[in-house]
């Protein structure tokens, strides 16, 4: 057993996830708009790009239904679709990846029908990261109490070790933001800064 606090990320065990960087949540103007993740995409391609350099598989996972709603499940009477452009429903534009995260033609792009990436049936995620040997992924992206916090949830539940990126994570308010990491850091994973994750993938590109 490794305590949490001395977790390192693994050069052959590890993959670098984002989780919901859609224009439903970036886009200027849109409900769910949130100004404070669109600062974080520079910062997401630049550790996205040092981990391509280090053969770290990076991976986008978005989320979207049907628009017929049939794979929708509870969701839909939890907080009910519109015909809004920036709901992410199939075919709508809120569903498309925000254009300035860079997506290289070597990243997966999964889709997921729930919030959890893991739930069964929800995406090809852990079928995936074990295709590629990984039990471990470094995450970020939003919300953080909501998709990328039930993501997380489920993956220490199932034996991911996983480091939360806090300072690129973003959710609707700052107490929710604040009381989101402290579970999750508490409970399910490490969560550490950009400044650090960029620090342990360099000393990586050392080894290589």
């Amino acid at each position: 057993m490794i305590p949490r606090d001395s977790w390192r990320i693994d050069l052959n065990r590890t993959a670098f996830l984002t989780i919901d960087v859609q224009r439903a949540y970036l886009e200027p103007g849109a409900p769910l708009e949130s100004s404070t993740a669109r600062s974080f995409i520079p910062k997401i391609n630049e550790l996205a790009d040092i981990c391509r350099k280090l053969d770290i598989p990076v991976i986008h996972i978005y989320n979207s239904v049907r628009a017929d709603l049939v794979d929708a499940g509870l969701k839909q009477e939890l907080r009910p679709r519109t015909e809004s452009e920036w709901e992410t429903v199939d075919g709508r534009k809120g569903v498309e990846l925000y254009p300035d995260l860079k997506v290289d033609a070597g990243d997966y792009t999964l889709k997921k029908v729930r919030y959890s990436a893991f739930i069964p049936g929800s995406s090809s995620l852990q079928p995936v990261l074990s295709g590629l040997g990984r039990d471990s992924f470094v995450v970020c992206g939003g919300a953080t109490d909501v998709c990328l916090g039930a993501t997380v949830q489920n993956a220490m539940m199932l034996g991911y070790r996983v480091f939360v990126i806090g300072d690129l994570t973003f959710t609707f308010s700052e107490e929710r933001q604040k009381i989101g990491l402290e579970v999750l850091h508490k409970h399910f994973a490490k969560v550490i800064t950009f400044e650090e994750t960029k620090k342990e993938l360099q000393q990586l590109k050392t080894t290589v």
